[in-house]
């Protein structure tokens, strides 16, 4: 490989699926490895930025990943289930209860210490937010797609709290996130230069055409 891409990424962002096939691009045009350091998503690891959010964040929002579906020509949906479990009534308030996305995230902390992160983070994030896979937290749809990934089906059976292992490595991804320069995702660093947002994609392959 002649350099590397950290991509800090959550199950919770649209935006994050809608990189991946430029990363996909990215990896593929420059053979720039492509490193994925998930962090959990932005309403549960620092609500505080949430807890005043305006109906009219929310609705421009839903306009945006719309507009930005379309232009790039993505099947897109809201997900059925949400990975995050809503306080009823809320804008992106995160109920206390969040045994789904700490399954997940378990499985996702299986997969990196397997090194199948970047394919199983990816089809996962497509399963999610195509739109074409309701219900897609379930047994079946889970170990197809760990099947399809080369991991055992048996990652699918994981505890309903973060392992404390799994907490460690989504904390040390979440300090080197910040100490990158951002605290949202989709970000992206290469050779210590932070890139937040995937409408950022065309400036960091810019930057690694001119730097590799």
């Amino acid at each position: 490989m002649k350099g590397q891409v950290e991509f800090f990424g959550s199950l919770q962002s649209p935006y994050c699926y809608f990189a991946l096939d430029r990363l996909d691009d990215l990896f593929r045009d420059f053979q720039i490895e492509i490193l994925v350091r998930p962090v959990l998503p932005g309403v549960i690891r620092i609500p505080e930025v949430y807890r005043d959010r305006r109906p009219i964040e929310h609705e421009y929002f839903n306009r945006d990943v719309l507009r930005t579906a379309s232009y790039l020509n993505l099947p897109y949906s809201e997900p059925d289930p949400s990975p995050v479990n809503w306080e009823s009534g809320s804008i992106w308030i995160a109920r206390p209860e969040q045994s789904r996305i700490k399954r997940f995230y378990n499985i996702i902390w299986q997969a990196h210490l397997k090194g199948k992160l970047y394919s199983f983070y990816g089809s996962l994030m497509r399963l999610i937010w195509s739109g074409q896979h309701p219900g897609w937290d379930n047994e079946g749809p889970i170990r197809d797609l760990l099947t399809s990934c080369e991991l055992p089906v048996g990652l699918a059976d994981q505890p309903h709290e973060l392992i404390p292992e799994a907490d460690e490595y989504f904390s040390d991804n979440q300090k080197a996130m910040y100490d990158s320069g951002h605290w949202g995702v989709p970000l992206f660093v290469f050779e210590n230069e932070p890139f937040y947002g995937q409408d950022r994609l065309d400036q960091l392959k810019w930057r690694v055409s001119k730097s590799l």
